[in-house]
């Protein structure tokens, strides 16, 4: 019989039926472990992006990383954010001071000014990131 993901009880492990001594380790069972429940705060305006690239790599994101991104996030300095400029998406951390700049985490630091930036749209704040190998 054929079993839909979506209507899989998370508790099924819980209704079994015993016959004899229950297990002393019964009390220590724990729900499954849901990585969209700990890392995706606000489902409703949370995307996935894949990274690629090594410009932020002293970040901690790595090539063909996931970016989880949060749009109803307002970027604070020292963020990590998604943005589109000119017709290119970028990931780079904010620098927010007397004028908003982003900076990029590369060897060389190319400091990108947001006002020169006609076509600059943000995206998002990066929640967390998965490096995958």
């Amino acid at each position: 019989m054929f079993h839909n993901q979506k209507n899989r009880d998370a508790f099924s492990h819980k209704k079994l039926k015993h016959s004899g001594f229950p297990s002393p380790a019964n009390d220590y069972v724990e729900n499954p472990i849901n990585i969209n429940d700990l890392l995706i705060k606000r489902p409703s305006s949370t995307f996935l992006m894949r990274f690629r690239g090594n410009d932020m790599l002293f970040s901690g994101i790595k090539n063909n990383a996931i970016l989880i991104i949060d749009r109803s996030l307002k970027p604070n300095s020292g963020d990590i954010i998604v943005a589109s400029a000119n017709g290119e998406f970028i990931c780079r951390k904010i620098i927010i001071d007397t004028k908003k700049i982003l900076m990029t985490n590369c060897r060389n630091n190319k400091i990108l000014n947001i006002e020169n930036m006609p076509d600059f749209e943000f995206l998002g704040v990066v929640t967390s990131s998965i490096n995958v190998y």
